[in-house]
């Protein structure tokens, strides 16, 4: 009965051993595979959706947010298309229509990622200014590609609600907890029901991303592990972000909270520009009033000096 035991619980521990996403097949020449999908420099396909425009003179690279995928900036990539602006969103390992089924892949393959993905739009839009845009999770990534970069990785930065929420931030019972369910079951899954946070008020938006099979609705703690980890070393890495940055976030989001934004904000040596809705949410992209942050980034990528709202108030 001893053997048994021991054997069911080294099963139940295999089980729940954290994992991590397996690179590619190896070295590879990055390049666009076809509409849909592009190849990384260890051989992984990504998918990717675009949002062209004819001979464009500024182009988006948009990276989506923790269980989301390409789609997300579909509304504001086609406000921007009415500008003369194409717009890039692939999704990023482990998420969406690309490989991995909500395992982590780490950080560091992320942000090599960026700086693959952005040398490929460069190569195909010679002479075009190109902007990194991440919102929440995406946030954390482009602000640690940024930062690690040998050279300017684009020619300026738009951070929309970044998580920035990591180990630094998270209190002991936060932190603690996490920790604890790390160590016993990696393997298991958290779905953030029965939490009460409101992302956004667009409640029409909500109810299809949870129709949506490429939406992930249940999340590895080992996932959840990562993100802290990647939200740690963002945070961290704000002082080497040199680039024009835009930092547009809502000042009561219930998902990420506001204090290490502004703490980042502040170390980046780089010029920083702040759009601070006061009545706005996580979702700043998709909420109802999600055309003035379309505008307000449009305006950002246009190099206009649109007038913006003092301090953190309700923004028109």
């Amino acid at each position: 009965m001893t053997r048994v035991l021991a054997l069911i619980l080294c099963l139940t521990l295999t089980a729940c051993v954290a994992q991590r996403l397996a690179p590619g097949p190896g070295p590879a020449s990055p390049h666009f595979v076809d509409k849909g999908h592009w190849m990384s420099g260890d051989g992984f396909v990504l998918a990717f959706s675009e949002w062209q425009t004819q001979n464009p003179a500024i182009v988006i690279v948009a990276l989506h947010g923790m269980n989301d995928y390409g789609q997300f900036i579909d509304a504001g990539a086609k406000y921007w298309q009415t500008k003369g602006i194409t717009t890039y969103a692939y999704d990023q390992r482990g998420f969406g229509r690309t490989e991995g089924n909500g395992r982590w892949p780490g950080h560091e393959v992320m942000a090599q990622d960026v700086r693959t993905f952005i040398a490929l739009v460069r190569e195909r839009h010679p002479g075009a200014r190109v902007f990194l845009l991440g919102e929440s999770m995406g946030g954390a990534v482009a602000m640690l590609a940024a930062a690690h970069s040998d050279k300017p990785i684009a020619d300026g930065l738009i951070l929309v609600s970044p998580a920035l929420w990591g180990w630094s931030n998270l209190d002991l019972v936060k932190r603690s907890a996490l920790w604890a369910m790390m160590q016993i079951a990696p393997g298991g899954h958290l779905t953030g029901q029965g939490l009460a946070i409101k992302p956004s008020d667009n409640e029409n938006m909500l109810v299809a991303l949870g129709r949506d099979p490429y939406v992930i609705k249940r999340t590895r703690i080992d996932a959840v592990y990562g993100l802290v980890n990647l939200m740690e070393a963002a945070w961290r890495a704000a002082p080497g972000i040199q680039l024009p940055t835009h930092i547009l976030y809502a000042k009561d989001d219930e998902v990420v909270p506001a204090q290490p934004i502004e703490q980042a904000t502040a170390a980046m040596p780089g010029t920083a520009r702040v759009t601070c809705y006061g009545d706005g949410y996580h979702m700043l992209l998709r909420d109802l009033e999600a055309r003035r942050s379309w505008s307000a980034i449009e305006a950002f990528v246009q190099a206009r000096e649109a007038p913006l709202p003092g301090g953190c108030s309700v923004s028109p």
